[in-house]
């Protein structure tokens, strides 16, 4: 019988689990998609690029996505049990919260296993891939100034690019029309020549040689006309995917070696996607029960507790890069406290003392 009830409970939750992934990726990548997707609509990316990077930002955020996906999932899912009466009946013949902990513990170390291959190899390494790619959409797109008889447009619309000629091999234009507003008056520049280039910081720009300049507000009449033998034009390509730190990029070898405070802060991080799963699954089992009589907040809860922990991760993670805490201790009694809170829910809500009896049998304790 308990095989059987496990079998049917990793069904349920893990029905869930799966739906809740398919969720929580969604809004989680759905502001990156998003950009992606107007870069290619502007023809700012190419398709091909366009897929790519699609591709290389999902195991970070299916790393995050798991975790959650778990905790909600399991809130979801013996929470039915629970509204159904399911549980109730089941606690008449024997079923503890020990039956329910066992598969699902089992459950989360399942999952760990790819989540921390996602978090501490897989993420760092694509999250390198989609920067070169990045970096090589720049280049296309800088590059297609060099694009002849054709007006492209910048900074959602805001700034337009015309030559009339272009030499992609020396990367010489000729005939430069640009026209893009600052300081709320539209500027107008011609020259004869120009070129593109790019600075230290990551921006680019545009030389243009032997041309005029037109400051002012349309249907005024106040302009102002300069003429300039050298002109330079800063312009910033649209960013595509959020920048990530270099210690984010770094394989997990790397960082060992490294052995800085902000380097363990970096693993630490790593970590915590994987050492979540069983630690959620203590605390999403006693939110996620219910009386017969009365609705459980444990969503909520669930959410709340969600939301603390990340934000304790972020403080803990703050801690270790300023040497406030060593590094051995890391992030593990922030994982310690959601435990501890969570068996303490157990305790309390199965009859507030535990029994040690031999072959830790206290998984069996009444419900």
């Amino acid at each position: 019988m308990l095989r059987i009830f496990s079998r049917y409970l990793l069904q349920e939750v893990g029905f869930w689990v799966i739906v809740l992934t398919g969720i929580v990726l969604l809004v989680l990548a759905g502001g990156i998609f998003g950009r992606l997707l107007a870069a290619a609509g502007s023809g700012e990316l190419s398709p091909e690029v366009l897929g790519r990077l699609i591709l290389f930002t999902l195991p970070e955020q299916l790393a995050l996505a798991l975790p959650i996906a778990l905790l909600l999932g399991i809130i979801f899912g013996v929470g039915r049990l629970y509204r159904d009466h399911e549980a109730f009946a089941l606690a008449g013949s024997g079923v503890g919260p020990g039956h329910y902990l066992r598969p699902l513990l089992a459950l989360a170390l399942a999952l760990a296993i790819p989540v921390g291959a996602l978090s501490l190899v897989v993420a760092p390494w694509t999250a390198r891939q989609a920067l070169v790619l990045r970096e090589s959409g720049e280049q296309e797109a800088s590059l297609s100034l060099l694009q002849p008889g054709r007006f492209l447009s910048f900074q959602g619309g805001e700034a337009v690019f015309y030559a009339e000629k272009a030499d992609r091999g020396t990367g010489r234009l000729e005939d430069v029309l640009i026209r893009f507003r600052q300081d709320d008056q539209d500027v107008l520049v011609r020259a004869r020549r120009g070129w593109t280039r790019r600075t230290a910081d990551g921006a680019r720009e545009l030389v243009l040689e032997d041309g005029w300049r037109y400051d002012g507000v349309p249907g005024q009449a106040a302009y102002r006309i300069a003429h300039f033998e050298t002109h330079v034009a800063r312009y910033r390509l649209p960013q595509m995917l959020p920048k990530v730190g270099k210690r984010s990029l770094q394989p997990l070898a790397q960082l060992v070696r490294a052995g800085s405070a902000a380097d363990w802060a970096e693993i630490h991080r790593r970590l915590a996607a994987p050492v979540s799963l069983p630690v959620f699954v203590l605390l999403a089992l006693p939110l996620a029960r219910s009386s017969p009589r009365r609705r459980s907040n444990g969503l909520l809860w669930a959410v709340l507790a969600y939301v603390v922990f990340g934000n304790l991760l972020g403080i803990g993670k703050t801690a270790l890069e300023q040497q406030v805490v060593p590094a051995w201790f890391g992030l593990w009694w922030v994982h310690l406290i959601v435990a501890g809170l969570g068996a303490a829910l157990l305790i309390y809500q199965n009859g507030h003392t535990l029994r040690w009896p031999s072959r830790l049998s206290w998984f069996g304790m009444r419900s």
